[in-house]
């Protein structure tokens, strides 16, 4: 009868059957697998009945149905493991958004729409009308009852303004 008293013995003596089943599912991990293939020995020994054959045989089903099931379930891939190249795949994943980037610009771009606050009325409204909303010098005049000339002139002189201010 196969006890738990005797498992350290048992477990020396099956290590070359765990061996070669581990080495035929390559593609998990070999330490990992070797240490669930020593839980299916365990359970094997608190479950075996001698009734169902050899313990050899009864191992070795175990083990193989182990792996199988494995095999079945969806693999998942850490974004740590190295790709071939040594790199992690976190480090080789591509991303059209730059975050840093993207910080720093929002950064500037909330300093700029604070020094925008500062400035007169009618020049905030040619900002935003031009750069916000796209609008040429005429649509913007006749919006606010000034010439198309006069909206390039506080255009400009706007944004001398603002790069004083900056």
């Amino acid at each position: 009868m196969i006890e738990m008293k005797n498992a350290e013995r048992i477990m020396a003596d099956y290590m070359p059957l765990i061996y070669a089943t581990v080495r035929r599912f390559k593609t998990f991990d070999i330490q990992e697998s070797i240490d669930e293939a020593k839980m299916v020995l365990i359970e094997a020994i608190l479950a075996y009945d001698e009734n169902q054959g050899t313990f050899g045989n009864y191992l070795k089903h175990r083990l193989n149905y182990h792996f199988w099931d494995k095999a079945k379930k969806p693999f998942t891939t850490s974004l740590d493991q190295e790709t071939d190249k040594g790199q992690s795949l976190l480090d080789s994943l591509i991303s059209d958004d730059d975050l840093e980037k993207n910080f720093f610009t929002k950064e500037k771009y909330a300093y700029l729409y604070e020094k925008i606050k500062k400035l007169d009325q009618k020049d905030q409204m040619i900002i935003k009308l031009k750069y916000w909303e796209n609008l040429p010098d005429k649509k913007i005049g006749d919006l606010l009852g000034l010439s198309a000339k006069t909206v390039r002139n506080r255009h400009s002189l706007t944004l001398k303004k603002l790069k004083k201010m900056i």
